[in-house]
């Protein structure tokens, strides 16, 4: 990267609500930022790309990919800027061996990235609202912070307001130009309804989430505890949840078939399953890889090992209910 300007700070982050709010947070204190969206198993290139010669950089929302680590740590220790990684998912490594490679960790489980980039960066209290439209995006609302800053804004408003980045940005996809618009309207805490495009956005995707529950029930599989519908007609994640509710299991998981991959989305309803553990241990046994919380995560296995994964995810999904021990 030679000959290229030098950037003063970049923003990695996520492009879901979580990740462009606390994307925009940060984007509230560092005015000339540049933005760019990664995930788990595209950060070490993002950051080889976009990140490597700046003098800051700040990452939002990704978790660390546990076959990528090692890789991240000797590039997170050959940089030279400063780094900031704010993330609320659960690390494949101990903190000390990031803060031993030079990374500023903001690490906290439970809370959402936007309240944590909140209560690190510090921002005016305005932008609190920015942190709640993440954490009720990230169903993250179980904190101090956030109870205590949800009786500072009208709910209704609050709650409309972050369903429309919401649905909007599921809408968006990986349209990463309009997203980094949203990020700038954000920092300035602008409201996501002003946002003309965002407010269409979100009123078609309410449309195609509604259509999509009402054909669940004939497009849903079952095995014994997990629900699964394979290319559903809108969100993963939306997928997930209802396929859990229309079957009455106490996982859900939405598949969408890429090329010779799976990418999956999963939630559970059960607070006894574990998806994170369970996902990191059994993706790779499939030759894929996975991961994320407790209660949701996400995944990416072969497509043609996708029916061993969910039967090895449903047999660990009983055990789990079961009280026995995961079977390794």
């Amino acid at each position: 990267m030679s000959g290229n300007p030098v950037r003063e700070v970049v923003i990695l982050t996520h492009g879901d609500a979580d990740g462009v709010t606390a994307g925009a947070i940060a984007k509230s204190i560092y005015r000339n930022a540049e933005v760019y969206f990664t995930h788990p198993v595209g950060l070490l290139e993002d950051f080889r790309e976009f990140a490597a010669d700046s003098k800051m950089a700040i990452i939002l929302d990704i978790s660390l990919d546990e076959r990528l680590v090692g890789e991240l740590l000797r590039e997170f220790k050959e940089y030279r800027g400063r780094l900031l990684y704010i993330d609320h998912h659960p690390l494949p490594v101990d903190p000390s061996a990031l803060l031993g490679v030079g990374v500023e960790l903001v690490h906290e489980e439970g809370a959402c990235a936007a309240e944590l980039a909140f209560r690190h960066l510090k921002p005016g209290w305005e932008m609190s609202r920015v942190a709640l439209y993440g954490a009720i995006g990230d169903y993250a609302l179980n904190t101090p912070f956030v109870r205590d800053a949800m009786l500072k804004w009208d709910i209704k408003t609050l709650f409309l307001e972050a369903g429309v980045l919401v649905l909007g940005l599921d809408y968006l996809g990986r349209d990463y130009e309009a997203k980094r618009g949203i990020v700038e309207e954000l920092s300035r805490n602008e409201l996501p309804s002003s946002i003309s495009e965002l407010l269409v956005a979100a009123a078609i995707q309410a449309k195609r989430v509604e259509d999509m529950r009402r054909r669940l029930p004939e497009l849903v599989e079952t095995g014994e505890h997990v629900a699964y519908v394979i290319n559903p007609p809108g969100s993963l994640g939306l997928a997930a949840f209802y396929a859990r509710v229309v079957a009455a299991k106490p996982v859900g998981v939405g598949v969408e078939e890429r090329g010779e991959s799976c990418i999956l989305s999963l939630r559970a309803g059960d607070p006894r399953v574990d998806l994170n553990s369970i996902v990191r241990r059994v993706a790779p046994v499939q030759g894929g890889h996975g991961g994320g919380h407790k209660q949701a995560a996400g995944a990416r296995v072969p497509r043609g090992r996708l029916i061993e994964f969910l039967e090895k995810l449903d047999r660990e999904v009983g055990e789990a209910l079961s009280g026995g021990r995961t079977r390794k």
